[in-house]
């Protein structure tokens, strides 16, 4: 998925750069929500657990993030669902800049859940 910051005068700081905050938000959401539609038919629980940001250069234009899942990744998924119900995954994206810096490197950790999940595996003491 590719998504675009533009770059305008609700989100420019002092120095004419886009706040920090702006840029955090536009990573925030998408991983989760791509997830959830990879996973729709399984009803799963998905949310950012947590989410770190490494601010590399001002941005002074708008800035393009491409958000990738890989099949290693569902892979990953597929099993922690199957075997605890539950998963945690961490994604990264970066926000380049229109001369391609990158301005922004993100690290999201998304939680997919099973609601509907049943250990077999686990015994009652």
């Amino acid at each position: 998925m590719n998504v675009s910051l533009k770059r305008s005068f609700t989100n420019i700081n002092y120095y004419k750069s886009i706040f920090g905050g702006s840029i955090f938000s536009a990573c925030d959401p998408f991983f989760p929500i791509m997830y959830y539609h990879i996973f729709k038919e399984k009803k799963l629980i998905v949310w950012t657990k947590s989410a770190e940001i490494q601010y590399l250069s001002p941005a002074k234009s708008s800035l393009k993030l491409n958000f990738k899942i890989t099949d290693d990744n569902i892979k990953e998924i597929e099993l922690g669902l199957k075997k605890y119900g539950k998963c945690e995954i961490i994604n990264e994206v970066v926000a380049v800049d229109n001369k391609n810096n990158a301005c922004a490197e993100a690290k999201i950790n998304v939680y997919l859940r099973d609601p509907n999940f049943i250990n077999h595996n686990s015994s009652i003491s």
